[in-house]
């Protein structure tokens, strides 16, 4: 019998049995990236190549659904550390460099079908599409399939391109193929280097028989998702694969039923969260600038990258958005004053101390082009007798308002005031170990006016149902890192770390055309002539999204001032308005997650010094809006830090109006009544005064978590975002 058939005979047999992981150890380094991610190194001399070798592994056990795989495109290409971040990945790999010779399909749409027949001046040859890895909507069942072998361009364009898979991606070669390693015959084994060379360069006998920098994919029959980062091109250090040996090593560690490879030598790049160069998480050393650093990616137009996906997405939001004009009103939505449901604490605990951080209440419009854009455009309108009737009545209205709130822009109103009397008081009754004699409640503000009269509000409540608390408010330089500190150049303690890149390809004037195209409708019922009322002024930013604020920003304001905008939107308008809103607001406020971690570490710092101390009471910040939504995406609270892969389905994990008019974080700390052996203090955010959860990270009992494993979590998050 022929050598062959022992080998494969040998991976048969290893593929019925239990796959091994590699042990830690000699080589191998191995680190738990996240629960069900395994990372793994190795460096040294491998048995199979005989060569130095570095080597990177990601495994993902599929059966934990709370990470999915994704293919990524983009149109200028881009290196794998900026996909990472724009995907909020939790790794990142390459997949192809050149368009010509794959099929990408994402979602349903087809990028790249094999359009052309040629790699620059190369034909390419049919083997570039052999075999394909498919992925279901969900993105949890990844499959690797040897379906293009033998087929034509022409056969592969078609069988491809009529597939009914939602996500394909196609590469060559095929390394291990229902357990027979078909990568390791794929190049005679007897051609030399020299040989090898003679090739042309695209053919796959020296494209896949000389040593390179790899990359592959694979899938274990117990439902493990594989990746591989081979490095090479360094003598000595790491010298790469041939097809051969990576199909031999692949095998050998790890027993896979199906392994494919995909573009490799100066693409190969991996990023792992929290590994590697600590801006960009490059873990391997890219060649393209011909040192063993992580400075030398290559730009690509594929990707695949692992991400979190959401748990609990809120799949009826825009029902719940059309029939609640409140919600519609996004960041302007007012406070919900109505009783919250509370899971009683264990047995033997109690609050002693609430970490918090509030947004200001209602307020006048933050800006007066909320005002002043549609009134201009009205003014506009009269002169050249181009209102409608209800522009008429419209501009009549709006004037006398804005003879009133001129120089009322971005102030508190009463219902502001009043918003933040009731959260302190529910804090109070719901908390009174917490308050009371012998605690001490500090209050810190950001410059803002609005915020320090919000805060007046909040601890005079405190001061009037708990007498006895010992309560101090202050405003100051020294605060900002605690309430405002995304606050550009005025900040000297900002927090640095990576680029924030948005993650989607929309701009939010194409999202707004596409997600409202008869937006025309609106405008009609003030102007004759829209397109004279709009005249250079950009449709969206200008003024959609200012009309929107105006409309949204009535619900805070008193009532002998307030006016009805009924008449301007129809309930489905508002819905889509808000959606456009809650794209734009991601967008602008995804850069500050990488400042705002310093509120989560003032959150902890103060906390432990709280516990260690024995203090009961209250440590309070008050700020802004765009604070509190970077906060939720810096701890993942409810799935903020997750980005679906299309931004039509954002409304389902990020919503704006979750960040309402004092809108509130509460960290409540609940320490045991009596010295316990090993008990410790338990924690529950409480978000607008509902219990929330950390991401994935598994409470101690319903909605507690322990502090040590809390604090854990919160500075891994951290460190995401900071450097």
């Amino acid at each position: 019998m022929s050598k062959r058939f022992f080998l494969t005979l040998a991976a048969l047999i290893a593929g019925v049995i239990a796959w091994a992981q590699p042990q830690e150890g000699g080589p191998w380094t191995k680190t738990f990236i996240n629960d069900g991610i395994t990372y793994y190194e190795f460096r040294g001399v491998d048995e199979i190549s005989g060569a130095p070798q570095e080597i990177f592994i990601i495994d993902w056990d599929m059966s934990n659904t709370h990470y999915a795989l994704r293919y990524t495109w983009t149109p200028e290409m881009t290196v794998t550390s900026s996909v990472f971040r724009r995907e909020n990945a939790v790794v990142a790999l390459n997949a192809a460099y050149e368009p010509e010779s794959t099929v990408l399909k994402i979602g349903g749409h087809m990028y790249s079908c094999m359009p052309n027949d040629s790699v620059m001046t190369t034909p390419v040859p049919n083997w570039k599409s052999e075999a394909a890895v498919y992925v279901d909507a969900e993105g949890h069942h990844p499959v690797i399939a040897f379906d293009g072998k033998g087929r034509s361009i022409a056969q592969q364009r078609e069988f491809y391109g009529s597939s009914a898979w939602d996500n394909i991606f196609t590469s060559a070669p095929m390394l291990i193929d229902d357990f027979e390693p078909v990568g390791a015959f794929f190049v005679d084994s007897t051609l030399t280097a020299e040989q090898l060379k003679a090739y042309n360069y695209e053919d796959p006998i020296r494209h896949q028989g000389v040593r390179h920098p790899r990359t592959a994919v694979a899938i274990t029959k117990d439902n493990h998702f594989l990746m591989f980062a081979v490095d090479g091109r360094k003598k000595g250090i790491s010298e790469g694969m041939s097809a051969r040996e990576l199909t031999r090593f692949i095998e050998h560690h790890f027993h896979p039923q199906y392994a494919l490879n995909m573009d490799g030598g100066g693409s190969t790049t991996m990023c792992v969260r929290g590994q590697g160069d600590p801006q960009t998480h490059v873990v391997n050393y890219p060649t393209g600038n011909k040192k063993h650093d992580h400075a030398g990616e290559r730009k690509l137009f594929s990707h695949f990258v692992i991400v979190e996906v959401p748990q609990n997405p809120r799949l009826d939001v825009r029902e719940e958005v059309l029939n609640d004009w409140n919600k519609c009103s996004g960041l302007d939505c007012v406070y919900d004053m109505s009783p919250k449901a509370s899971t009683p604490a264990p047995k033997g605990y109690e609050a002693t101390y609430v970490s918090h951080y509030g947004r200001h209440g209602s307020r006048y419009a933050y800006t007066k082009r909320a005002y002043t854009v549609l009134l201009d455009m009205l003014r506009e309108g009269a002169d050249a007798e181009n209102l409608t009737p209800y522009g008429v009545e419209l501009l009549s209205r709006l004037s006398e308002f804005w003879d009133f709130a001129e120089y009322r822009v971005g102030d508190l109103t009463p219902l502001g005031w009043e918003q933040h009397q009731y959260i302190a008081e529910t804090m109070v009754k719901s908390f009174p170990k917490a308050f009371g004699k012998g605690c001490v409640v500090d209050a810190a503000s950001s410059a803002s006016t609005r915020s320090i009269v919000s805060m007046a509000s909040f601890i005079s409540a405190i001061s009037r149902v708990s007498p006895k608390s010992e309560v101090y408010a202050h405003q100051s330089m020294m605060d900002i890192q605690a309430t405002r500190p995304n606050q550009g150049g005025e900040n000297p303690f900002r927090y640095q770390g990576p680029e924030a890149v948005f993650p989607y390809a929309e701009s939010s004037e194409e999202f707004f055309l596409r997600r409202f195209p008869n937006y025309n409708d609106v405008l009609e019922r003030m102007f004759k002539d829209p397109v004279k009322a709009v005249g250079s002024r950009a449709l969206y930013e200008k003024i959609f999204f200012n009309l929107y604020m105006f409309v949204a920003g009535m619900n805070s304001l008193p009532e002998d001032v307030r006016f009805d905008v009924s008449p301007l939107l129809t309930p489905e308008e508002y819905a889509v308005l808000w959606e456009c809103d809650n794209y734009e607001r991601l967008r602008e406020y995804i850069k500050y997650r990488t400042s705002c971690s310093s509120i989560v570490q003032d959150v902890i710092d103060k906390a432990d010094e709280r516990l260690s101390e024995g203090s009961r009471g209250a440590d309070l910040r008050f700020g802004h809006d765009h604070v509190v939504m970077a906060l939720l995406m810096v701890m993942d609270v409810d799935d903020f830090a997750k980005y679906p892969s299309t931004p039509d389905d954002l409304v389902y994990v990020f919503q704006t109006f979750r960040s309402c008019m004092a809108t509130n974080l509460q960290f409540v700390f609940y320490t045991p009544k009596k010295c316990k052996g090993d008990a410790e203090p338990l924690v529950k955010l409480l978000f607008n005064g509902e219990e929330v959860r950390f991401g994935s990270l598994e409470p101690y009992d319903g909605p507690y978590y322990k502090w040590s494993e809390l604090r854990a979590y919160l500075q891994e998050r951290i460190a995401i975002y900071v450097d």
